[in-house]
């Protein structure tokens, strides 16, 4: 059985108000990840920052179950971004999903989990086939997902299909031909020829980008 592919309404809820009090990513680099993406680091890093044991210890299936909306979440709003998505953007993704794997083998890993903190790894690692991709799961919807029936992990929903994106492209490239393609079109209304404008254009976009981001 495919667990927690659905991101519940109280999870929803406190991802608004956690980000209502951190503010969105600002600049240009935030623009480039994507606020979403940045919202969800912020609620895995609260969630790991809490995540200590003691006599408050966390479960290791507690814990998890409280981890994986979270991924649902990273790669809903990784996808949600227009094609074609960020080099660092897929970046920003794929470091939320490992910071949760690494810290899921932590808690689980600990002295006492016994074959349950075992199990809580070894089902959702890569290659795990303890439940199946279900025809009703709102992942069907993202390139390179299991398809229905076919075995399915944390790895292969929640990170394989952000890796393996085949539309992505390096920020400052898309930006520079983002910038020159609309500089064209201007010009192109004005009635200046764009055959020896656009190389001109991409250029100018160029340095721009340059004085922006560096």
């Amino acid at each position: 059985m495919q667990e927690g592919t659905a991101i519940g309404g109280a999870v929803g809820s406190s991802a608004l108000a956690i980000g209502a009090a951190t503010g969105a990513i600002a600049g240009p680099v935030g623009a480039i990840i994507g606020a979403g993406i940045g919202l969800v680091t912020t609620l895995i890093n609260s969630l790991v920052a809490n995540s200590g044991c003691g006599v408050t210890c966390v479960e290791t299936s507690s814990w998890a179950n409280q981890a994986e909306p979270l991924l649902a979440q990273n790669i809903k709003a990784y996808f949600a971004q227009p094609a074609p998505r960020s080099l660092s953007s897929q970046a920003a993704a794929l470091a939320n999903f490992d910071t949760i794997w690494n810290t899921l083998k932590q808690q689980c890993g600990q002295p006492g989990t016994g074959n349950a903190g075992v199990r809580c790894i070894s089902d959702r690692q890569s290659g795990a086939c303890t439940w199946k991709q279900t025809a009703t799961s709102p992942l069907l919807g993202y390139p390179g997902e299991p398809q229905a029936g076919a075995c399915w992990n944390w790895w292969s929903g929640y990170r394989d299909p952000i890796a393996n994106d085949a539309v992505v492209e390096d920020s400052s490239s898309a930006l520079v031909q983002g910038a020159a393609d609309t500089s064209a079109s201007v010009l192109s209304s004005l009635g200046v020829s764009s055959s020896w404008a656009v190389p001109l254009l991409i250029g100018a976009a160029a340095l721009a980008v340059w004085a922006v981001v560096k």
